[in-house]
């Protein structure tokens, strides 16, 4: 009876670790999943999107990605003027 008892309390506690490790890697895919790349990487590929924005219907994570170009300082506003973006 107790070794059941020890096992269910093992098993539980895995479930709310995993559980918590789920929630946790859900969140950083939330916050960074749009961020661009830092350097020189970030500055091309805020350019290039804002390109493709330019030239296609813009997508749904166009918004956010283009918000974190414009506040990491990779593009400008007058970028997004130029886009039909501005707010």
């Amino acid at each position: 009876m107790i070794s059941g008892f020890r096992k269910l309390i093992v098993i539980a506690c895995l479930l709310i670790m995993a559980g918590g490790g789920y929630l946790a890697w859900e969140h950083y895919q939330r916050v960074y999943a749009n961020a661009p790349p830092k350097g020189i990487v970030g500055q091309v590929a805020c350019q290039l999107r804002l390109h493709d924005v330019k030239t296609s219907s813009p997508k749904l994570d166009d918004q956010p990605f283009l918000t974190n170009c414009l506040m990491g300082g990779y593009i400008t506003k007058s970028d997004l003027d130029d886009a039909g973006l501005s707010p």
